[in-house]
C-alpha cells in the first residue's frame, strides 16, 4: 500500500473527511475521464459537444475538476457519443482507496464499441482475447449466449426473461422518441 492510501486510510476514519474527499475524488476522475475520452477520439471539445448534443461551453465546464453538478442524463449522453455505457455504483470506501491509488489516464481510458474485445468478430483468437480481459463473460462468449447475463440459477433466469423485452421495449421506444425529436422529459413523456 502506498503512503498515500496509509493516510488516507487514517483519515478516512473520519466520516466527514472521508466523504468530502471521496466527493472531490469523484469530481476530479469524471472531469478528467472526460478529457481523457474526448482526447483519445482526438476530439476538440466543439467536436464532443456536437456528438453529444451539448454546447462547446458545457464540456468546457464538465472537464473542469471543480465541477460537481453532474447529472445521469447529461452522462449518458456523453456515454453514449463516445458509444460507450454509463455505469453507476454505490462503491465500499476500501474499493475508492483502490480506484484513488491507480488514478492514471490509462485506468480512466476505455475502449468504444467498435474496439471492445468482446465485441470484435467471432475468431477464436478473438474469443480467447475477450475471454481474457473479461474472465466473467468467458461461459457465455463461448456459448454465443447473450452479454446481459450477470447472475446465474433458475430465478435469475426467470427474472432475466421477464427484465430482457422489458429493456428493450423501453429502450426501442426512447430511440423512436428521440428520432421523432422527442427529446425525454418534454412534454410530459417518460
Amino acid at each position: 500500500m502506498s503512503d498515500l492510501a496509509n493516510r488516507l486510510k487514517q483519515s478516512f476514519k473520519d466520516k466527514d473527511y472521508r466523504h468530502g474527499y471521496v466527493d472531490e475524488f469523484l469530481n476530479s476522475s469524471i472531469a478528467t475521464q472526460i478529457k481523457v475520452l474526448r482526447e483519445k477520439h482526438e476530439w476538440s471539445q466543439k467536436e464532443l459537444a456536437k456528438h453529444a448534443h451539448m454546447k462547446q461551453p458545457r464540456i468546457s465546464l464538465m472537464e473542469n475538476v471543480n465541477y460537481s453538478s453532474w447529472s445521469i442524463n447529461v452522462l449518458r449522453k456523453l456515454a453514449e457519443a463516445f458509444d460507450l455505457t454509463l455505469c453507476v455504483s454505490f462503491e465500499s470506501f476500501g474499493k475508492r482507496l483502490a480506484d484513488i491509488e491507480r488514478f492514471s489516464r490509462e485506468a480512466l481510458e476505455r475502449p468504444s464499441f467498435k474496439e471492445d474485445p468482446v465485441f470484435a468478430e467471432r475468431e477464436e483468437g478473438d474469443i480467447a482475447a475477450a475471454a481474457k480481459a473479461f474472465p466473467e463473460t468467458q461461459e457465455d462468449l463461448a456459448g454465443g449466449k447473450p452479454m446481459l447475463r450477470v447472475v446465474r440459477g433458475p430465478s435469475a433466469e426467470a427474472a432475466q426473461s421477464k427484465v430482457k423485452p422489458q429493456i428493450e421495449d423501453s429502450w426501442l421506444r426512447k430511440r423512436k422518441m428521440r428520432d421523432n425529436g422527442i427529446e425525454r422529459g418534454l412534454l410530459g413523456v417518460a
